[in-house]
């Protein structure tokens, strides 16, 4: 019965997050206490654990409990033979602080596991065979299916027949171009905006700013017709120029976010630099710039972001095959290998990969940015 089931599955989870709460806690008071027997003891319950959730024969429920048996049996067995009982007020607040933390860190990885199956998912069945994908679509791939990335490279370049796609690098580049210049202009335009608003006096500009942040409202099919009229009117239909062009004109949510971020900064570093004879786009570049450097850092990952993974606009606006952008070629490649999914989740692997290499390398400029952790008076 499906409820049977759910709560089967609940009460596995219950008793493995409590075996890992009370494991882990353990564990703490072993290291911190120089308990190298009572680690020994943990560290033997653990394997112990792994070894019963992996040969041990039945369900996969069952062998779950057993592991969660053996790791809080582990547990227990420190609790009673190495268990100091705490006496002054340093060492209790240190185990109520690690009480704490591991929970807290045990929810973290739970919700770090849930975001990221969906990635671990898309690269493991991209190493599959196409008949073993939809017959065992959670198992691990057997026999791994190297050979599955350099069929995308060779399809890329086949695919169009009549021009040289240099094995996809072709569509790199464009992407690349379009997000240089996109990001550049973006940069440019919301920073300079954003100071205008923040460290300028002139009339009517709380107006104008609350009429900015109204355009967050509006829709993108809203504005998608007449966009394309003009550029049709340019003269930009079927160029790169569409898809990086807008970002000179600066984007609301940017605008808000470096706003923010510029009203922390302290008026006397602005009053001074007016001393010394600055202008106010010297003050700007010199002074502001260099001070909000993690508002920029998360502006320029989302819009990157954007960018990279922006479908919609290369559909409107291009129609050569030379001019397409990697998202427009992963929907060439479907159409093209609609029966081969393995070779799409590995071509979709590698397009995802700089996305996360970016978020890994720059997550902590990126929290910075979000976080407003400006100068403060």
């Amino acid at each position: 019965m499906p409820g049977l089931q759910a709560l089967l599955f609940l009460a596995t989870a219950a008793s493995l997050y409590a075996a890992a709460w009370l494991w882990l806690r353990m564990l703490v008071d072993a290291i911190r206490g120089r308990q190298a027997v009572g680690g020994g003891v943990l560290l033997v319950g653990a394997a112990v654990a792994a070894m019963l959730a992996t040969s041990m024969p039945g369900a996969a429920e069952a062998r779950c409990i057993a592991a969660a048996a053996a790791a809080a049996a582990a547990a227990g067995g420190y609790f009673a033979g190495f268990w100091r009982r705490a006496t002054d007020r340093e060492r209790v607040g240190k185990r109520a602080e690690d009480a704490r933390q591991i929970t807290l860190h045990l929810a973290l990885a739970t919700g770090c596991i849930f975001f990221a199956l969906p990635y671990a998912w898309m690269v493991l069945t991209s190493l599959k065979a196409d008949d073993r994908i939809f017959t065992d679509p959670t198992g691990l791939p057997n026999p791994i299916m190297w050979g599955n990335y350099p069929k995308t490279f060779r399809f890329l370049e086949v695919v169009l027949g009549r021009i040289s796609t240099g094995f996809g690098s072709l569509f790199v580049m464009n992407t690349l171009e379009v997000t240089a210049l996109s990001m550049a202009a973006m940069l440019f335009s919301s920073t300079l905006v954003a100071f205008s608003f923040a460290r300028l006096r002139w009339p009517g500009r709380n107006i104008l700013f609350s009429v900015l942040l109204g355009t967050m409202m509006l829709p993108g099919a809203v504005t998608m017709i007449p966009r394309f009229l003009i550029f049709r009117q340019l003269g930009w239909i079927d160029t790169l120029v569409p898809l990086w062009a807008p970002s000179l004109f600066a984007n609301a949510f940017d605008v808000f976010l470096m706003r923010q971020f510029l009203m922390t900064i302290p008026n006397e570093l602005e009053d001074a630099a007016k001393i010394d004879g600055c202008g106010f786009f010297t003050i700007y570049w010199r002074v502001m710039m260099p001070l909000v450097k993690p508002a920029i850092a998360a502006i320029a990952i989302m819009h990157f972001l954007g960018t990279w993974n922006d479908f919609m606009g290369p559909l409107i606006y291009l129609s050569s095959p030379d001019k397409m952008t990697g998202s427009y070629a992963l929907r060439l490649f479907q159409s093209g290998n609609s029966g081969e999914w393995a070779l799409l989740l590995a071509a979709s692997t590698l397009w995802t990969l700089p996305v996360v290499l970016l978020f890994f390398f720059a997550q902590k400029a990126f929290i910075e940015g979000i976080a407003l952790t400006g100068m403060k008076n």
